[in-house]
């Protein structure tokens, strides 16, 4: 039954801003080493590590081995599901560096050019 869920103990693990990039990286369908996730994630490796291990603890990542690399990705179709509704009720993020507000300054030039 729904009422009994505890939707407080996965709804804390996605609430941190690392493991949220983690998580909207994977969301992508692609799964990725832990280097990838950490320079997404603008954090070190043993941060990535530890955030991680959070993760598949709580049963929101899979591991798969590779050679000596490690690869994650989501655990099912019900994470992704879960991060894609969260999504629609997030805020939206300002644009975080100079090189995203300029690709939408023109953006916007190029429509009002095509429109007007």
């Amino acid at each position: 039954m729904i009422a009994d869920a505890d939707i407080a103990a996965p709804a804390s693990l996605m609430g941190d801003a690392t493991r949220a990039t983690f998580l909207m990286a994977l969301s992508e369908g692609q799964s990725l080493p832990a280097s990838e996730l950490a320079r997404r994630a603008r954090v070190t490796p043993s941060t990535a590590s530890i955030q991680l291990a959070k993760l598949v603890e709580g049963g929101f990542l899979k591991v798969k081995r590779n050679g000596r690399h490690r690869y994650y990705g989501l655990a099912d179709a019900n994470i992704a599901a879960a991060i894609e509704s969260l999504a629609v009720i997030a805020p939206r993020r300002p644009a975080s560096s100079l090189k995203q507000a300029r690709i939408g300054s023109i953006s916007s030039l190029l429509s009002g050019a095509v429109l007007g």
